[in-house]
C-alpha cells in the first residue's frame, strides 16, 4: 500500500511539471521570422506536397490507384473508372428501344398460293387450290382478289358411307367448281419473338372480308338414275382471319380460317313413282335455299413484289 501512494505521488507531480517546463522555455528567436524571409521562402515551401505523397505512398506499400480504392470500398474495378475507358474508342452498337419494321407493305402486292380445305361439313370434305393478290394502300389497309378452284377436289367422308350403310337413308351434300371474291384487308396486329434465343421472327395478323360468286352444284344421291345438275352461280359473302411469319423481307408462311357464306340449293328428299314426275327437273331440287357456311382453313406462302425496299425514314 505504501509502495502504490509513492507511485501516485510521483506521477501527480510529473504531471505538474511538465507543463511548466513547457511554458518556461525562452523565446531565443529561433522560430521567428521577418516579412521579407517569409516571402523568399513561400515558393519553395509549395514543393513539400510531393514529398508527402511520396513518403505516404512508401507508407502505405506502393501508389494507391482507383482500384485500390474501389477494392477497398468492395466495389469491382472495372466500375470504379468508366471515366478512364470512355476516350479509348472501345465503343459498342446501340441497342434501338423502338426499331422499324421489318417487312414494308405499303405500295407492294402481295401474292398468296396457298392450299385450303373445310372445317365444318362432315359429310364432304371441300378442298381447294387458292391463289390471292393483294395490293396494300396504307401499311395497315389493301385491297385484292382471290380465287378459289375446288372441282375433282371434293371427297364424300367415311361418316356420310357409314350412315348411308347402317341407315339406308343418304344426306344432301353439294360440290363446288370455283369461287372468287373481292377482299379488304387490315393489318392491326404485327410484331417479333425469339426461337430458341437464336432468331428474330416477325409476324403480323390481319382480318379481311368482301364479296363474290361461288359455282355449287347438288350431288345427286336420292334419285340419281334421272337427276343430274348443273353448276349455278351464287353470291357469296367471305370473312376471315389471318397470321404471317416472316422468314425473309419479301417472304412468309400464312395460315388463314375464312367462312364462305351463300345461299345453298340442296336436293330434294321427295321421291316419286310416276316416271314423268320423276324425269321433271321442278321435283329435283329443294323449295328452299340454305344459308351455307363453308369454313376453310388456307395453309400457302406470302410474296411481296418488289421484293426490296427503302426506308422513308432513317433509324
Amino acid at each position: 500500500m505504501k509502495r502504490a501512494r509513492v507511485e501516485l505521488a510521483v506521477l501527480l507531480a510529473g504531471l505538474v511539471v511538465l507543463p511548466s517546463a513547457a511554458l518556461a522555455q525562452e523565446d531565443d528567436g529561433s522560430m521567428s521570422f521577418s516579412e521579407e524571409e517569409v516571402e523568399e521562402e513561400a515558393p519553395a515551401e509549395e514543393a513539400p506536397a510531393e514529398e508527402s505523397t511520396e513518403s505516404g505512398d512508401a507508407l502505405f506499400g506502393g501508389g494507391i490507384g482507383d482500384a485500390d480504392v474501389a477494392a477497398a470500398l468492395g466495389e469491382p474495378a472495372a466500375e470504379a473508372a468508366p471515366a478512364a475507358e470512355a476516350g479509348t474508342g472501345d465503343e459498342r452498337h446501340p441497342i434501338w428501344a423502338v426499331q422499324q419494321v421489318y417487312a414494308l407493305r405499303a405500295g407492294r402486292v402481295d401474292i398468296q398460293p396457298s392450299f385450303g380445305f373445310s372445317m365444318n361439313d362432315p359429310y364432304v370434305q371441300h378442298q381447294a387450290v387458292s391463289l390471292g393478290g393483294a395490293y396494300y394502300i396504307t401499311e395497315v389497309l389493301a385491297a385484292g382478289i382471290s380465287f378459289n378452284w375446288y372441282r375433282w377436289l371434293d371427297a364424300t367422308t367415311d361418316l356420310n358411307y357409314s350412315v348411308s350403310r347402317a341407315t339406308h337413308q343418304t344426306v344432301p351434300i353439294n360440290e363446288y367448281m370455283l369461287g372468287a371474291q373481292l377482299n379488304f384487308t387490315y393489318v392491326p396486329i404485327y410484331g417479333k419473338f425469339a426461337m430458341f434465343k437464336e432468331w428474330i421472327l416477325h409476324w403480323d395478323v390481319w382480318v379481311l372480308g368482301g364479296g363474290g360468286f361461288i359455282f355449287t352444284r347438288p350431288i345427286p344421291v336420292i334419285d340419281p338414275e334421272y337427276r343430274e345438275f348443273d353448276y349455278e352461280m351464287k353470291f357469296c359473302f367471305n370473312v376471315g382471319l389471318g397470321g404471317r411469319l416472316f422468314l425473309t423481307r419479301f417472304l412468309a408462311l400464312y395460315v388463314e380460317l375464312r367462312d364462305y357464306i351463300y345461299p345453298e340449293e340442296l336436293e330434294s328428299l321427295q321421291t316419286f313413282s310416276d316416271p314423268d314426275e320423276r324425269a321433271n327437273k321442278d321435283n329435283w331440287l329443294d323449295d328452299d335455299f340454305k344459308l351455307t357456311n363453308n369454313v376453310m382453313l388456307h395453309i400457302g406462302v406470302s410474296l411481296f413484289v418488289p421484293m426490296v425496299f427503302e426506308y422513308k425514314l432513317p433509324k
